[in-house]
């Protein structure tokens, strides 16, 4: 909707360090959660993987922590929102990056980076696989490049009709 200007270099490079300063947070916290010994423990016992919590039927863990009264509402809150929040930074980041608020795009980013995310932990062990994380993740970009989107198009659609309203001022006789 709205006309791309030209962008400095320097900008675009410290969009792209964003992006991967975001993503090793992203890793860090996520993969990489536990103390060092902790995690090579975790990658040398193989018989650790078979610990490794799978859900592959989605909403199942949502479910599970809005309704089942067995936890506390502030653990399953901070689950459902970290797993939303955690990637709204992606919902920000990609369409800057990319100069346009394409949502498919978005969508196939987020999806892809949650689900390596969840093949990681499942692979590795390095904490549970979960469907829900992934719907959770992508909803969390996807929310966020729908609402850059809808403001996009306030904008475009506020200078619309200002210049309009300023023709049809400019048009008007004056009368005295």
């Amino acid at each position: 909707m709205s006309t791309k200007r030209r962008r400095s270099p320097a900008v675009t490079a410290l969009l792209w360090i964003l992006l991967i300063g975001y993503l090793f947070v992203l890793f860090r916290v996520i993969l990489f959660k536990f103390p060092v010994d902790t995690i090579l423990n975790i990658l040398m016992d193989r018989d650790e993987l078979e610990f490794t919590r799978v859900n592959r039927i989605p909403f199942q863990t949502i479910r599970f922590y809005l309704f089942s009264g067995r936890v506390s509402s502030s653990i399953a809150v901070r689950n459902i929102l970290g797993n939303i929040l955690a990637f709204v930074p992606l919902g920000i980041l990609i369409p800057l990056i990319r100069r346009n608020l394409s949502i498919v795009f978005t969508f196939l980013t987020a999806f892809a980076i949650s689900a390596a995310i969840e093949l990681t932990q499942f692979v590795t062990g390095l904490g549970s696989c979960d469907i829900d994380d992934i719907i959770l993740n992508v909803f969390g970009a996807m929310l966020t490049c729908v609402i850059l989107t809808s403001l996009d198009l306030f904008v475009y659609l506020g200078k619309l009709i200002a210049k309009k309203l300023k023709k049809a001022i400019d048009k008007k006789p004056e009368t005295r």
